[in-house]
């Protein structure tokens, strides 16, 4: 008898002891056991195979028939022992004392497209995050081929991705598959998620499950922490950058009850205190900041079929940024300097539970989170100052239909709680959003090599009215090497005006607006194939995907239009995405990891009456990163380049003047290049790192238009399209520690 559905294991993760057999796999060196990294696992007459990762840990599925594991690794001895359930497993291996010589065989890649989601997903494990300075979430795509990160402006500091070629508002946002960083933390919240809290990350692109809600529209970012009940015992890890960015994350587990309750303590704090203006224009290059935020989180397992979790963090900001002169405590006049001050405070909590029926046909679940925002804020003269609450919960409810699990079944309701309150411009607003919905699920899936997912969900929102969110996706493996994946689907989201957009108050003229909120709708279409071979004993992996957003409804962001306004409504007329992106991992030698990639984004939008190009978005992108690791892994060296492709910048034509003597750069931005690199050297417990970002010190030229009078009618510094900041060289250390 099969396992449950798919669809678990991509929406509730805390189930994967009861679909996912776990382990650790340690080596026995003169009598004392080291985590083993690298190592083959499969079942016993199948080509179903992991390897675990740098902790010796690794998850494999169990199918319908798979009772013999088989454990290999070069140097010990192979052992293979029969699995009747899925008990977590700790795996010793002996060495094999008739090798002369032991060398590593598999290394294992940082990340991967997985063979077996019906969606379109890329894992990113914790062996990816390493290979950059990865201090937040933000910063942990700087390897990857599909996500794009730019700053919004040139004074917050506020970072915002790309999936697709359109903004992470389009992007559905998760921690551990429940939606989160929205409403108010939706400029600032991918630096909330500190990257050695983060076990993994999936990127899902188009339609995504009807189980995680209506509001993906491009695809979905799911971050993992790391679980209480793992194997690592402690980690820290220290951050300093040349530019005086200070940084501290520490995380343990602490083992309450055996391995039945856990809990771990997560701390992060964050100091940037030192003043950077190195292209003379009078602002700072990036903000004055601190932030510290404290994580508890509880596991609860009984290893028969039930589990618990739950958890709070506590988050303060404090960002103050603008010219040079300006001081904490100074008011926001015309006599002082410019100046931009953010205060954010944030608390957040979650729990989840369920239970697997002893059949392991049916099961149960319910996620929920909350969230309790604060904001106080303003920019040069203008207050903007915000309150959110925010609940969500949703109840699942899966069931396979046979006995071998070939149809099977997700239904259940959601409930989104969201009160928001925000002040602009002396205007107040309140406003309270009530989601009440439904779904339901069909999976076929008559074999490995074929899956079909149906969903469909109806939503009853007491501002927009009743709306049916309709998707599927369909898998097959044409072979033993070729698998094509192809979805469709709608999505709807509420854009919080506002909000959302408030980076664009660092400009001279006024936000102009009618709705406070307002939703959008979009089509998402798309078609995948990914191909696996063995070139020279190696694997190679190619992927090609096409994906097309079409939107029906959408908030514009107009700054072309109007000289005193910059002017935020509906959408009339059409407005399209269209990405295709081509991508190659191979190891061409022993322990060389290669990726190419190259993705062309054909975005476009009415602005004006007219369609034309979407502002400040990259026509293509190219990425080349390598990843080499020495022998049992003592050094580790990474170098990644990008290539941005040019765009169009959104300007307000001038009356008068003469376009024959204006810059060819005025209106369009030039392709550019970015280069970072990084060495890691590794010991026992513990490794220190040194990486440069942006190598070749490319910076935009005057970032901030009218810089020498910022209360002036030029003043924008929203027109960013690349980086803001030179060469930044950081040195870093981790210390881990492990059960053994």
């Amino acid at each position: 008898m099969k396992k449950l559905g798919i669809l678990i294991l991509i929406c509730l993760p805390f189930f994967a002891v009861s679909q996912v057999l776990e382990g650790v796999i340690y080596g026995n060196d003169k009598s004392k056991k080291q985590p083993l990294p690298g190592v083959n696992i499969h079942w016993k007459g199948t080509n179903t195979g992991v390897a675990s990762d740098d902790t010796g840990t690794f998850k494999i599925r169990k199918g319908n028939g798979n009772h013999i594991l088989v454990v290999s690794f070069v140097g010990y001895e192979t052992q293979e022992l029969h699995v009747n359930n899925l008990e977590p497993l700790e795996i010793v291996l002996e060495p094999n004392l008739e090798l002369g010589e032991v060398k590593v065989v598999h290394k294992n890649r940082g990340t991967y497209l997985s063979a077996i989601d019906p969606i379109q997903t890329e894992r990113i494990n914790g062996a990816e995050l390493h290979k950059a300075a990865c201090c937040n979430l933000a910063e942990s795509f700087e390897t990857n081929p599909s996500v794009d990160v730019s700053y919004s402006d040139a004074v917050t500091g506020a970072k915002q991705i790309r999936l697709l070629g359109l903004e992470g508002t389009y992007s559905l946002l998760q921690i551990e598959n429940m939606p989160n960083l929205r409403g108010l933390a939706t400029n600032f919240g991918l630096t909330y998620v500190p990257g050695p809290w983060m076990e993994s990350i999936q990127v899902s692109k188009g339609a995504a499950s009807v189980l995680n809600g209506y509001e993906s529209i491009a695809g979905q970012i799911n971050a993992e922490y790391k679980k209480p009940d793992s194997q690592e015992k402690l980690f820290l890890n220290t951050f300093f950058g040349a530019s005086g960015r200070l940084e501290f994350n520490g995380n343990g587990n602490i083992r309450v009850h055996k391995d039945m309750l856990t809990t771990g303590i997560f701390v992060h704090a964050s100091d940037q205190s030192q003043i950077n203006d190195h292209n003379g224009d009078g602002f700072l290059d990036e903000p004055l900041s601190r932030q510290i935020q404290v994580f508890n989180r509880w596991k609860y397992n009984n290893h028969k079929g039930y589990m618990a979790q739950a958890g709070f963090s506590v988050l303060t900001e404090d960002r103050l940024g603008g010219q040079t002169g300006f001081e904490r405590g100074m008011q926001p006049l015309v006599t002082n300097p410019y100046g931009i001050n953010i205060e954010n405070d944030r608390l957040d909590g979650f729990f989840k539970t369920g239970y697997v029926w002893p059949n392991q046909r049916t099961a149960l679940a319910w996620l929920s989170n909350f969230s309790r925002h604060e904001t106080r804020s303003f920019y040069g003269l203008n207050h903007y100052n915000a309150d959110e609450s925010r609940f969500y919960g949703s109840a699942v409810l899966t069931r396979d239909l046979d006995l071998l699990g070939k149809h099977s079944v997700n239904t259940g309701f959601s409930f989104i709680y969201d009160n928001f309150s925000e002040n602009l411009y002396d205007r107040q607003t309140e406003r309270i959003e009530q989601v009440p919905g439904i779904f339901a699920e069909y999976t076929f899936k008559p074999d490995e090599d074929l899956t079909f997912m149906a969903g469909i969900r109806s939503d009853f929102h007491n501002l927009f009215g009743t709306f049916v969110t309709p998707r599927m996706h369909f898998r097959y493996n044409m072979g033993e090497y070729v698998t094509v994946r192809a979805s469709a689907g709608k999505g709807y989201r509420t854009a919080n005006v506002i909000s959302e957009n408030n980076y664009l108050l660092a400009n001279s003229r006024s936000l102009q607006w009618t709705d406070d909120v307002f939703q959008e709708k979009a089509w998402n279409y798309g078609f995948a194939v990914v191909q696996n071979y063995a070139l020279w004993g190696r694997e190679l992996q190619l992927n090609a995907e096409y994906f097309r957003t079409d939107f029906q409804s959408q908030l514009v962001i107009d700054r072309e239009t109007s000289a005193e306004n910059i002017i935020l409504a509906p959408l009339d007329g059409q407005s399209y995405s269209n990405s295709l992106q081509f991508d190659l991992r191979y190891q061409p030698v022993e322990r060389l990891d290669m990726l190419l990639a190259y993705r062309h984004n054909d975005v476009k939008q009415t602005i004006g009456g007219q369609l034309v190009e979407k502002p400040l978005t990259s026509r293509y992108k190219g990425l080349i990163t390598f990843n080499y690791t020495t022998n049992l892994k003592k050094w580790m060296f990474d170098y990644t380049i990008q290539f941005n492709g040019g765009g169009r910048i959104p300007r307000y034509p001038v009356e008068g003047m003469d376009l024959m003597q204006v810059s060819a750069e005025y209106y369009e931005f030039s392709p550019f290049t970015v280069m970072n690199a990084q060495i890691t050297k590794y010991f026992r417990y513990w490794n220190i790192y040194l990486g440069a970002e942006n190598l070749a010190d490319f910076k935009q030229l005057n970032p901030i238009a009218g810089a020498d009078d910022p209360f002036g009618p030029n003043f924008d510094a929203t027109n960013v399209w690349g980086p803001v900041k030179g060469r930044r060289i950081y040195l870093g250390l981790r210390f881990n520690l492990n059960y053994e």
